[in-house]
């Protein structure tokens, strides 16, 4: 009998130990967020951003709506390090990095037939594509974590 009272009390103190140390975590984890960073090529601002508006948003709206991504936005930089430098960023976030690096077949097979629906044909969307793409040049890509931070106790 007191062996069983030992192992129940070593027991709740390790319970007590491990819900001490979760409630001191510096931060809660938030979404993961795919950044990726553009370089506008010159005189295709406007242009650029008319795509955006015409094309990405939509796109991006309906994939929200249907649950693939949970948002997504856009970023400007007015003020640069150099002409290598982006201009624009876009955001997409995810639920966690495995919702994040394993965008299945399933997920992308919807946000094609979302992409297809918008541009009406293949041939749309690929020419559509390749209009973007010449007025812009990836920077850079990244995995980041939205952390949330926990107040101190």
């Amino acid at each position: 009998m007191k062996r069983f009272y030992l192992i129940t009390m070593l027991l709740c103190l390790c319970a007590i130990g491990a819900q001490a140390q979760t409630q001191d975590r510096p931060f809660t984890n938030g979404p993961v967020w795919r950044i990726t960073y553009y370089k506008i090529k010159p005189g295709k601002g406007t242009e650029y951003i008319k795509y955006i508006r015409e094309h990405s948003v939509p796109i991006y709206d309906e994939e929200k709506r249907q649950g693939l991504i949970l948002d997504y936005k856009y970023f400007s930089q007015p003020t640069n390090d150099g002409t290598s430098d982006w201009d624009i960023a876009f955001g997409v976030s995810f639920s966690n990095y495995a919702a994040a690096l394993d965008y299945d077949a399933e997920k992308s097979k919807k946000a094609m037939e979302i992409s297809l629906k918008h541009h009406g044909s293949a041939e749309a969307r690929t020419k559509a594509i390749e209009q973007r793409n010449q007025m812009r040049d990836m920077v850079a890509s990244q995995l980041i974590r939205e952390e949330k931070a926990n107040p101190i106790k």
